[in-house]
């Protein structure tokens, strides 16, 4: 059978790779089976990284390792030096393209070719070689050196185009050349180290040719990640691509990563913002690379941002006091969001984000409790994380102000945005522009403590008041969402009716107008149930 190296072959793989270990021994048939698994997860892992193109330095390096398996099988019993001649007569021939076929080299035996040497070329080897016309024909260097060229890219789990495999067989060949001449001085007693060996450079062990934006893509399509982090982290991958001026993935150090971190505050990127989605963004993609056999190494590993914790800094809720001034300005507002998503962070605890994406349809009654089901909407939003999925009971007093006959009334559509997003959209979901809004129009009207922000600092409120009226830590966090990392926390069940009971006892702060224009905020107040 002869190999057009000009063919393309397409293979599929099926359920079965079926070999011969060829020992009856079971100590080495354990041996051979790892080498055999480890060789097909190589080649699994070229074929999932598509194919690559590799440097003039990586192909002399892998026919290096050509010629070192040859000087390695025989270098000990290298046999006759003529033999080495007509070996060596058929490389040169097949390299320059001067037959249409040539007979395999065999890594494992040294097959004594004389014999059909001096059949095709005559007695005088060299001028029998020198008398056929050279051409561009690579067909009989594919049949003489394609199967040591598949041996060494198969050890790097390499899958390389049509090009790149022509010019390997070059390489490949020349290093033949140079290991049939040391074999045929060894064969004559002559074992003086060979300086061309020095000329091979050592391969890079690197998945070459596979980008971060492939990566990014196989990661998103598999983890299906919030849109706001799609949008966030390609972002991320911009700058740091334009950081380092190239999107190879195998060519990224770590001497790379600190030097974008050292340039992200440099430029007066916030501390935790190039801890937290920075270097979290690119630790995830290089993590899942190397997971998933496309990368050996992640080049991000052991690099942080040492963030430390001054006084000042801590972020806070808002005092009783703020809460009465904006449930008071909110009950004043006709624009739904600003009208009830106070009112329902304050009471509920919930995160504004999850609040925006309600729809009429999630405010539902189940075992007697009218509460809101908060889960990821109908077109598509997401929640933070799989325990953010709950139910939650209404606070009396927002019963009391009409929001469930508001939510009823929009029936199966969104409460606090217009249009729903459509499926495949992989923007931001609408409901973080509602949440976004929000958090501005608060900041006009006077919440300017930064230390305070403006929508989540009623979560804050809340989990300190449910804290200050002795709720249960147990009861408070299943309410919002936070999930119980203890053993104990496993085997404990919070029903519907001990939530609806803990919500009703927060109390909501009141604002009074003084005579003197000023509005003190008096005792808190339990609304009843």
């Amino acid at each position: 059978m002869r190999s057009d190296p000009e063919a393309t072959i397409s293979a599929t793989i099926g359920r079965t790779v079926k070999a011969s270990l060829r020992t009856r021994d079971g100590e080495v048939a354990t041996v051979r089976r790892m080498r055999v698994l480890e060789a097909l997860e190589r080649l699994y892992a070229s074929a999932r990284t598509g194919e690559a193109t590799l440097s003039h330095r990586q192909m002399t390096g892998l026919a290096g390792e050509v010629y070192g398996l040859l000087r390695s099988r025989f270098d000990d019993d290298p046999g006759d030096p003529a033999a080495w001649e007509a070996w060596k007569g058929f490389v040169r021939a097949a390299r320059q393209g001067r037959i249409p076929t040539a007979p395999s080299i065999s890594p494992e035996e040294l097959v004594d070719e004389r014999e059909e040497a001096a059949r095709l070329f005559g007695p005088d080897l060299s001028a029998g070689i020198d008398a056929l016309p050279p051409s561009g024909d690579r067909a009989a260097l594919e049949d003489r050196c394609g199967r040591l060229t598949w041996w060494v890219l198969s050890r790097h789990g390499m899958h390389v185009d049509r090009a790149t495999r022509l010019r390997i067989l070059e390489y490949v060949a020349d290093a033949c050349l140079d290991a049939g001449w040391a074999l045929k001085r060894a064969a004559q007693g002559d074992y003086t180290p060979d300086q061309k060996a020095l000329r091979f450079p050592k391969v890079e062990t690197r998945a070459a040719g596979i980008t971060l934006t492939k990566i990014f893509d196989r990661w998103q399509k598999e983890t299906k990640p919030a849109p706001s982090t799609i949008t966030t982290w390609k972002a991320i991958l911009r700058t740091f691509l334009a950081h380092v001026k190239h999107d190879d993935a195998g060519c990224v150090t770590s001497a790379d990563i600190v030097a974008w971190k050292d340039a992200r505050i440099a430029s007066g990127r916030a501390l935790k913002t190039i801890a937290d989605s920075d270097l979290a963004c690119l630790k995830t993609l290089f993590r899942y690379a190397v997971a998933n056999r496309i990368l050996t190494s992640n080049p991000v590993e052991g690099i942080r941002v040492v963030v430390k914790k001054k006084a000042g800094q801590r972020m806070l809720g808002y005092a009783d006091a703020d809460v009465a001034r904006l449930l008071a300005l909110s009950a004043g507002e006709t624009h739904p969001a600003r009208r009830w998503l106070p009112l329902l962070a304050a009471l509920t605890g919930a995160r504004v984000g999850e609040l925006a994406a309600l729809w009429g349809s999630s405010v539902v009654e189940r075992e007697g409790v009218v509460g809101i089901e908060i889960a990821p909407s109908p077109d598509g939003s997401s929640l933070k994380n799989e325990g953010s999925e709950r139910f939650v009971p209404l606070h009396p007093e927002i019963v009391r102000q009409g929001f469930v006959e508001y939510a009823r009334s929009k029936g199966r559509a969104p409460l606090f945005y217009g249009k729903p997003a459509k499926g495949s959209a992989e923007g931001r979901h609408p409901s973080k522009g509602t949440a976004n809004h929000l958090a501005s129009w608060i900041r006009e009207n006077g919440f300017t403590n930064e230390r305070i922000a403006p929508a989540h600092g009623l979560r804050h409120f809340w989990k300190s008041t449910a804290s200050r009226i002795g709720m249960a830590d147990s009861i408070a966090d299943t309410i919002q969402g936070h999930s119980d990392q203890s053993s104990a926390g496993t085997y404990r069940h919070i029903s519907i009716a001990q939530m609806a009971a803990a919500v009703a006892t927060i109390p909501i702060p009141t604002a009074a107008e003084d005579a003197d224009g000023a509005m003190p905020v008096p005792p808190l107040t339990t609304a009843s149930v």
